[in-house]
C-alpha cells in the first residue's frame, strides 16, 4: 500500500495505531511517523488557531524495528501513549507522577502534557513492572523529558510531586541510592539536549491527573 498524509490521517481518525498502519502498509513505523511529523508541521503552518482538528497518535506496546537505536527511543516514548498534534519547538507543560503498590511493588507512570495555552495534548499511562516508588517518580520525568526532545521542544516545565527527585535533579540532594543513580544520570543526560528546562515540585492536589493515570497502570500490573 503506498502511504501519503491522506491516507495516513485517514487511518488514525479510524482508531488504527501508527504499528497497525505500518503492518497494513508494510512498512517500518518510523516511516508512518515521519508522514505524521510531516502532517504536523502542515497543520501548524495552514491551520487556523482555534480549529479543533486533532491529529491522535496511540501506541499500546513497544516492538523491535530495523531501524535501529532511534526507533528504539521512538518505541519507548509511544508506549502506553496519547498524544494530540504537539507542534515540533513547542512550549510545553507537564505533569508526571510514579505509582508502586508495594514499594516494591507493581508500579507505573503517569504523565499529562499540556501546551502553551494550557491545553491538554498528551498523556502517558504505562505498567513498569515490579518497581520502587523512586525508581517509577525518575522514570516518570526520563518519559516527559524523552517527550520533549522529541518533539524539539524549546520551553519545558516540568512538574511532579516527588520532593526527593526535584531536589536531587536540582542538586540540592545528593544521590545516595546506586539503583537510582543510573536514573538520575540518564536526566542529567538528557536536560543537556534541551534548550530550556524547569523542573518544579508540586502537592499532590496539583497532581491528581497524573497520580491518577499512574495508579491505573500499575493497577493493570502489565495485563494491558
Amino acid at each position: 500500500m503506498l502511504l501519503n498524509i491522506e491516507r495516513v490521517l485517514k487511518m488514525l481518525a479510524e482508531g488504527k495505531s501508527v504499528e497497525k498502519i505500518a503492518e497494513s502498509a508494510e512498512v517500518e513505523a518510523g516511516d508512518v511517523r515521519a508522514i505524521i511529523e510531516e502532517a504536523l508541521d502542515i497543520v501548524m503552518k495552514y491551520e487556523k488557531p482555534r480549529a479543533k482538528k486533532k491529529i491522535i497518535i496511540k501506541k499500546s506496546r513497544s516492538r523491535e524495528s530495523s531501524e535501529g537505536a532511534r526507533d528504539a527511543v521512538d518505541d519507548e516514548i509511544f508506549n502506553g501513549a496519547e498524544f494530540t498534534a504537539i507542534p515540533l519547538g513547542a512550549v510545553l507543560t507537564i505533569y508526571t507522577d510514579g505509582a508502586s503498590s508495594g514499594n516494591p511493588g507493581h508500579a507505573g507512570i503517569g504523565i499529562v502534557i499540556y501546551d502553551a495555552q494550557n491545553r491538554q495534548v498528551g498523556k502517558v499511562s504505562q505498567y513498569l513492572g515490579v518497581q520502587t516508588n523512586n525508581y517509577a517518580e525518575y522514570t516518570a520525568v526520563i518519559r516527559a523529558l524523552r517527550i520533549a526532545a522529541y518533539f524539539k521542544a524549546k520551553n519545558v516545565r516540568i512538574r511532579t510531586d516527588s520532593e526527593l527527585v526535584v531536589k536531587q535533579i536540582n542538586g540540592q540532594y545528593r544521590v545516595k541510592n546506586e539503583n537510582i543513580r543510573p536514573l538520575y544520570e540518564s536526566v542529567m543526560d538528557i536536560l543537556r539536549g534541551l534548550p530550556s528546562v524547569k523542573l518544579e515540585h508540586v502537592t499532590r492536589n496539583l497532581n491528581d491527573k497524573a497520580d491518577y493515570l499512574a495508579k491505573k497502570a500499575a493497577e493493570r500490573r502489565g495485563l494491558e
